[in-house]
């Protein structure tokens, strides 16, 4: 998405009709373009005008798959959904200081409006990554739990804090661009210490298990943060609740060394005890899930 805004001066024609509050059409340039607005296609077919001054936001979004998806995922969908997921947007664009991926806007819309669905039908969902979320992005945690707040007024839903922690993902993903080189460099790092794990420990992973699953999202914010340049929180673990787990888990443990240390050789990042600690209590679960 380059940008989202209003059209020029003059009318605009209806290509397609998404619902009765969005319609795809066409901007200054020819380029296909979504707008929005509160009733501009109804009674309205393809083909026909809707005042420029009805429109109330355009999404430019420059890369074709994701026009689709957008357009699928609007199709049918009520107009207040995209109000919270836009209010939510810009506020976290304001207070985070930086634009977020165009991608947020497909991903968290959709989001909201399945989380609601969820919620009004009895079907809540957990976070596994929630502890995770909150210790290592308090800035965009706290954003996504004014988010939940700002939802449950809108939609009279009581949003559990787990999706506080959904929503705080979908906006650390939206601030950084996913695409080469990036995506290649996450993966890498993320092959590099399973492949440390496999080795130390003498185990396969079975990538269809819910501990390899959060194993590796786990890796993928980590790797993230690495990356992107984001300190590593200042540790406060119990010193002697942490000295236990160790002792619990030691091959774990010596894993986490092992990884450390290749970090620090290859990619000069020094790993807090904070991120040595989770991601000891998550190879600890790839082990145990091995055994049985």
């Amino acid at each position: 998405m380059s940008g989202v805004g209003l059209l020029g001066e003059f009318d605009v024609l209806i290509k397609k009709i998404l619902n009765n509050n969005v319609i795809v059409t066409s901007d200054e340039d020819g380029c296909e373009v979504v707008a929005m607005g509160r009733g501009i296609a109804f009674g309205k077919h393809n083909g026909d005008d809707v005042p420029r001054e009805k429109l109330d936001k355009v999404y430019r979004l420059s890369d074709h798959e994701m026009l689709e998806k957008f357009k699928t995922l609007l199709e049918g969908l009520s107009l207040d959904y995209l109000d919270a997921s836009n209010a939510i947007i810009e506020m976290a664009e304001k207070e985070l200081g930086t634009k977020l991926n165009d991608s947020v806007y497909i991903s968290l819309t959709d989001h909201i409006h399945m989380a609601v669905a969820r919620i009004r039908e009895g079907i809540p969902i957990r976070n596994m990554m929630l502890w995770e979320t909150r210790r290592f992005y308090p800035q965009e945690f706290s954003l996504a739990e004014k988010a939940v707040m700002m939802l449950d007024a809108q939609f009279d839903v009581d949003m559990p804090e787990d999706e506080a922690g959904f929503i705080a993902m979908h906006l650390i993903d939206a601030q950084l661009d996913l695409k080469q080189p990036m995506a290649d460099k996450i993966l890498h790092l993320i092959e590099e210490i399973s492949n440390i794990v496999r080795r130390t420990c003498g185990i396969e992973f079975d990538k269809d298990s819910l501990p390899y699953y959060r194993f590796v999202t786990h890796l993928k914010f980590f790797a993230q943060r690495m990356f992107s340049g984001v300190n590593p929180p200042q540790d406060d673990l119990d010193e002697e609740m942490e000295a236990m787990v160790q002792k619990k888990y030691q091959r774990a443990h010596e894993c986490v060394e092992k990884i450390a240390a290749f970090l620090a050789r290859k990619y000069r990042y020094a790993v807090s005890g904070d991120e040595q600690f989770y991601l000891m209590i998550h190879i600890a679960k790839i082990i145990r899930k091995s055994q049985e």
